[in-house]
């Protein structure tokens, strides 16, 4: 019965590596195709996770606010405005005072934000659906369970406090690899 055990445990614990190396190979997968896509739009990378965050709010009638964008890209204020200054520009968002503190400002997305998301995001869509289809709704009920889990565990594995003025650049700036994207300078 102890050989049984001892036998079980190695396969267990490889799968769980198997299942992390996975996730990065997905993870690097995903990484490319954003970086791809947003290369062929004349767009960065955070312009496209800028404007995915917009639309999920704007989607459920919460209005994304710039601070709030800032908080969830990890950027500092001045490489927010940046981003949402390209992003108007762009015609993919537009700035407007919050109805309940005019103090604020929220972003909703234009109608070309949502053509240029579909463009880029509707092929990855139609390929992932046709993954998900050959799924039992059981089985896809623990995947989503595992990836909800397993996006708040890197979540919590990060830093406690992000301080961008603590990350130095190659030259010892204050600078993250997401402030020089959303600025639009080179990685």
């Amino acid at each position: 019965m102890m050989a049984r055990a001892e036998n079980v445990q190695p396969d267990a614990e490889r799968l769980r590596w198997e299942v992390v190396r996975l996730l990065q190979d997905v993870t690097v997968a995903s990484d490319r195709y954003v970086d791809s896509a947003a290369r062929g739009e004349g767009m960065h990378r955070t312009d496209l996770h800028a404007l995915s965050a917009v639309v999920r709010h704007h989607d459920v009638d919460s209005p994304l606010t710039v601070s709030e964008l800032a908080h969830r890209l990890d950027l500092s204020a001045p490489a927010t405005t940046a981003l949402v200054d390209r992003l108007s520009a762009n015609g993919h968002v537009v700035r407007a005072k919050s109805e309940v503190d005019r103090r604020r400002v929220t972003l909703s997305t234009t109608d070309s934000a949502r053509e240029t998301g579909a463009r880029i995001f509707m092929p990855l869509a139609r390929a992932m659906s046709a993954v998900t289809a050959t799924y039992t709704g059981e089985e896809l009920a623990v995947i989503a369970r595992f990836l909800d889990e397993t996006s708040e565990a890197i979540t919590a594995a990060g830093p406690a406090e992000r301080d961008p003025k603590a990350v130095p650049n190659r030259q010892g700036g204050p600078r993250t690899q997401a402030d020089a994207a959303a600025s639009g300078a080179e990685n």
